[in-house]
């Protein structure tokens, strides 16, 4: 018999589910209108506006966290490293979607928590056995089969993606030493703010006037984008980082949609092969980070893409 705190404890692991594959769900999206709009505009200029778009999602956050106040960095230079890092690899990514296939350069991006393992160990000194070693360099061999083991199709960017990889890898170290000492609302916001600092320049000399229908594309997009960061971390309060983890691979039959759908590109048995390897991996990595105590990757398909390799503290719910 199933008692009503079991019941009450089952609803709440859905609910963080729900959340996080509507998050993921969200982000691909917002990536697909990165790329389409990126043949009538440049980058920085979808970036910019897609910023400002975002931000009423991020300020939802704020409420219970003592209102606009929230946003204000308890830890600046940390906060504003990650959010620098997190804007480059957010540029690195959306310009590789605008040249390559979303499927090729996810299969870079999922790299992230393989990187993040390596950089542990020879970087930061930790302890990494020979399990999450050997899970991590599948894991790059699965990248390999799903780009092409031939590397006769590797171009600028598939060399995009993988710089926005170690950027979100980056970012999220600085998150892990961040711990639980920082809202969510602010480390987002800064997120923001450097994107659009940062896009402002190009995007200003670049500017093409969008038409109403365009504009309303590019703001979908930055709410989608906003509400998915905010989705993850409403995802990380109701669920342990865990069980969310796994679902960021979901991202990919996102890509395959839209890529059969909207630009005409079959996935190829190479990708599937490479995919289950490199889910294989991340999910091993996932574990023994579970069973060994280490803060979780999430979103690694990002990078973090980058922004979204935020590890929101479970702290914080």
């Amino acid at each position: 018999m199933v008692s009503a705190r079991d019941s009450s404890q089952g609803s709440t692991l859905l609910h963080g589910i729900g959340f996080a594959l509507v998050a993921y769900g969200a982000f691909s999206t917002a990536d697909a209108i990165i790329k389409l709009s990126s043949s009538r505009f440049s980058v920085a200029q979808v970036a910019l506006l897609m910023a400002a778009f975002a931000l009423p999602p991020v300020l939802a956050l704020t409420r219970g966290q003592g209102g606009l106040r929230a946003l204000l960095p308890v830890h600046i230079r940390l906060v504003a490293a990650r959010g620098v890092l997190t804007a480059i690899g957010c540029h690195l990514a959306w310009n590789a979607f605008s040249i390559m296939p979303m499927t090729q350069a996810y299969a870079i991006l999922f790299a992230s928590p393989m990187i993040i393992t390596a950089c542990s160990a020879l970087l930061l000194g930790e302890d990494v056995g020979w399990r999450r070693w050997s899970a991590t360099i599948a894991g790059f061999v699965g990248v390999v089969i799903m780009l092409d083991p031939s590397f006769s199709s590797l171009g600028k960017g598939h060399l995009l993606a993988a710089l926005a990889a170690f950027c979100g890898s980056a970012s999220f170290l600085i998150l892990r030493k961040l711990g639980g000492r920082e809202k969510s609302a602010s480390i987002l916001a800064s997120l923001l703010l450097a994107v659009g600092l940062s896009s402002a320049p190009i995007a200003i000399s670049d500017w093409v006037v969008p038409t109403w229908g365009e504009l309303s594309m590019i703001a979908l997009a930055g709410l989608l984008f906003g509400s998915g960061q905010a989705g993850l971390v409403f995802a990380t309060r109701e669920t342990p980082a865990a069980l969310i983890a796994p679902f960021q691979y979901t991202q990919m039959i996102w890509a395959m949609v839209f890529g059969i759908m909207i630009f005409g590109n079959m996935p190829t048995t190479n990708l599937f092969i490479g995919l289950a390897i490199v889910v294989a991996s991340g999910l091993f990595i996932v574990w023994r980070e579970t069973v060994r105590a280490r803060p979780i990757t999430i979103a690694g398909g990002r990078g973090e893409v980058t922004a979204r390799a935020a590890r929101i503290s479970e702290a914080e719910g």
